[in-house]
């Protein structure tokens, strides 16, 4: 089990916080052990940047902290019975960094990527050295009715070769219990309960495994997950400004066409990329109301902002008959035209 807090700063800094905790049962010819330990905490700081083609980056990186506990590696090889034990501390502090790029092919198709590294910046106490390791994962997500979602997710990882102290002879020797690469896929579905609140369920199965000696090694499984995203303060009416149409009326879904809320912020850099967009596209829009809102005071006062939202840019976009569809949160809101033009052609297929 892994828990996660994090926190998103309305230029779409997000700083997390992961701790991971589990039982870990190993068994041998002559015993068998049960242990119930957390993990290394891991401390992630993540930047957003400006989505290019309705491409979106984020870039991060942090430090894994040696937090859990930790059984001594050194002459494992060969010095039962700590040779067998197995934790999820892994006793020495890592440096990690990571890019992920993702994008929308549809109103209901998106994919993304992501590849990370880690190295670990020190020994531990009995001088076992940990290799760097790799991670690349590719995933896509379809958007189903009643609020589901389908996601296929292919993981590699690859774990650098270790050394430890040799106990008979001296030196160093390439230990027995590290390296090696596999594959895991996992198909999944989800429920967006709310706009806030989602939950995911799937199953983990590994497609291909060459590792060496004794390390953990995800194996056919399930996992499941909550997740929840809420912003702080208390409610207040936001300035409604001036709609791109010239009327002076509050944020309000006009029935027969498709009407977009954009909430924006004079010292918000991506609401005036998303203006420019929005200004280029509304020539052809014929069956589109654009409707804006001034945040420019959040979030230094409390400004209400569609449920889920903790920064800007934000755009909400309404169907035709006044439903909401979808809530953009950060760069996501970039690929507004792209999810409008998709709504349209939805729409015009059925008429």
């Amino acid at each position: 089990m892994t828990t996660e807090l994090a926190v998103t700063a309305p230029w779409q800094t997000k700083l997390s916080v992961q701790l991971p905790g589990g039982r870990l049962a190993t068994s041998t010819v002559t015993e068998s052990r049960t242990d119930s330990d957390l993990g290394d905490a891991e401390l992630r700081l993540r930047q957003s940047l400006p989505t290019w083609k309705s491409i979106r980056i984020d870039v991060g990186g942090g430090v894994v902290l040696a937090t859990g506990p930790y059984v001594p590696k050194s002459g494992a090889a060969n010095l039962p019975p700590e040779a067998s034990f197995l934790t999820l501390g892994r006793g020495v502090t890592w440096a990690l960094g990571e890019v992920q790029v993702s994008t929308s092919l549809s109103e209901t198709v998106s994919v993304y990527g992501e590849f990370a590294a880690r190295t670990p910046l020190s020994k531990t106490e009995d001088d076992f050295e940990w290799g760097n390791e790799l991670r690349g994962v590719v995933g896509g997500r379809l958007q189903l009715p009643y609020e589901l979602s389908a996601l296929g997710i292919a993981e590699w990882q690859w774990r650098g070769k270790a050394t430890e102290p040799d106990p008979f002879v001296g030196g160093r020797i390439e230990s027995a219990n590290a390296g090696g690469h596999w594959v895991t896929l996992m198909p999944a579905l989800g429920y967006e309960i709310s706009n806030a609140l989602s939950v995911l369920g799937g199953a983990r199965v590994l497609a291909y495994s060459d590792v060496r000696g004794n390390q953990l090694v995800p194996s056919i499984g399930g996992f499941l997950s909550l997740s929840g995203r809420w912003s702080f303060g208390g409610p207040s009416k936001a300035r409604a400004a001036e709609p791109i149409e010239g009327s002076s009326e509050p944020p309000s879904a006009v029935l027969g066409k498709i009407t977009i809320v954009d909430y924006w912020a004079t010292w918000c850099s991506p609401c005036k990329d998303i203006d420019a967009l929005l200004e280029e596209a509304k020539a052809d829009w014929n069956d589109v109301v654009i409707k804006k809102v001034d945040a420019s005071a959040y979030p230094d006062e409390t400004i209400t902002l569609p449920a889920g939202a903790s920064g800007l840019p934000v755009i909400e976009i309404y169907d035709k008959a006044g439903k909401s569809k979808h809530v953009l949160l950060g760069p996501d809101a970039l690929n507004v035209v792209d999810i409008v033009n998709a709504m349209r052609d939805n729409k015009l297929e059925r008429e």
